[in-house]
């Protein structure tokens, strides 16, 4: 029996996978290939734990045993169409920038997920939910230049957090984004995008306690 074809989008969603890399610089020829995780609706119905059900634009599944680490990425389709009905990732961003930031929120969470595991490391939700909010602009940004405050404001301040989510996640979230504005207005204050990478370069190898304590300074 041959495989199952892969979901209208994931070339796209891929291809977003790789610009993401690109952003710090990783090498794309031994970092892992995000299609082979990405998983349709049946899959995710077997694989998500009880309970949580609730309406989402995307799912990371993680689980840790003695073998290693357990991945597994859900995107909604519809937002998997957008991005293959759109001609380019500029697109995506002016006419369906809720489809790209799901797609970019599940590769980011991904790769710093096994970005992560590969030093050793810990990782927080918090941490794990700055870094997507960040990524989201970022990318963005680099394929919509010039289009900063209008994305801020979108990102930022037109926020609405998905039904079933408890208090403490919905704290979390709110955390996150005030956490993640306050290193997206520093990015927005650099003199080029050439800084600006270079910043997010040297943010992304920092530990995880030290990145969390400058964006905590910052949104002081």
């Amino acid at each position: 029996m041959s495989d199952p074809a892969p979901p209208s989008g994931s070339t796209e969603f891929a291809a977003l996978h790789a610009h993401l890399q690109r952003v710090y610089g990783l090498d794309q020829a031994v970092t892992l290939d995000i299609r082979p995780f990405l998983v349709d609706d049946e899959a995710l119905e077997q694989l998500r734990p009880p309970g949580t059900d609730r309406p989402a634009d995307e799912w990371v599944l993680v689980r840790q045993s003695d073998a290693g680490l357990d991945l597994a990425v859900w995107i909604d389709q519809v937002h998997l169409d957008a991005l293959a009905d759109a001609p380019d990732a500029p697109s995506v961003v002016r006419t369906s920038l809720r489809s790209f930031c799901a797609a970019i929120e599940g590769i980011s969470h991904f790769m710093l997920l096994v970005e992560r595991a590969r030093r050793d490391e810990p990782l927080t939700l918090l941490e794990l939910e700055v870094q997507a909010e960040i990524d989201k602009f970022v990318s963005a940004i680099l394929h919509c230049p010039g289009r900063e405050p209008a994305l801020m404001h979108a990102l930022f301040t037109e926020v609405e957090l998905h039904e079933g989510l408890t208090a403490i996640e919905r704290s979390r979230y709110r955390e996150a984004g005030r956490l993640a504005r306050g290193w997206c207005d520093h990015l927005s204050s650099l003199p080029h995008l050439g800084a600006l990478l270079a910043a997010q370069r040297r943010w992304w190898r920092s530990p995880g306690s030290q990145r969390m304590a400058q964006l905590r300074a910052m949104a002081a």
